[in-house]
């Protein structure tokens, strides 16, 4: 199967808050999660109550690596029910993030590559040893 993404996703937990971004709903306490993985273009996360395609969602993401939250604004693009779970998986794309400015993405994405780089260097280090 050919991935098709333009960005690598890394399975890391962080804690985040959103919102939906309606007048009604924007009023309302914001929806706690987690992350279960993240790139530079978007991220997947667990709710307990479906939320429709196409739905604006205004993110706070919370991450030891950075200094400050990233806010983000999202859309969502799937949400699936999971097998034999009472939640909904949620894919969504970043329109834009930012702690003030617009290089979170790029600091994401940079992050995420530099994790990736190292993974892959422990991988062929282990293979070297064997092949010894």
């Amino acid at each position: 199967m050919i991935d098709k993404r333009k960005f690598p996703r890394l399975g890391e937990i962080w804690e985040m808050n959103f919102r939906t971004i309606t007048a009604e709903d924007f009023k309302k306490n914001p929806i706690s999660s987690f992350t279960m993985n993240i790139s530079g273009g978007g991220i997947c996360f667990e709710v307990d109550k479906e939320i429709p395609t196409g739905t604006m969602l205004a993110f706070e993401l919370k991450s030891t690596v950075f200094p400050s939250p990233i806010i983000a604004l999202a859309k969502t693009i799937w949400c699936k029910k999971e097998k034999k779970k009472e939640q909904f998986e949620v894919g969504a794309e970043f329109w834009w993030t930012g702690w003030k400015d617009n290089d979170a993405q790029e600091a994401v994405s940079d992050y995420i590559v530099k994790e990736f780089l190292g993974w892959a260097k422990k991988k062929r280090d282990i293979k070297s040893k064997k092949n010894k």
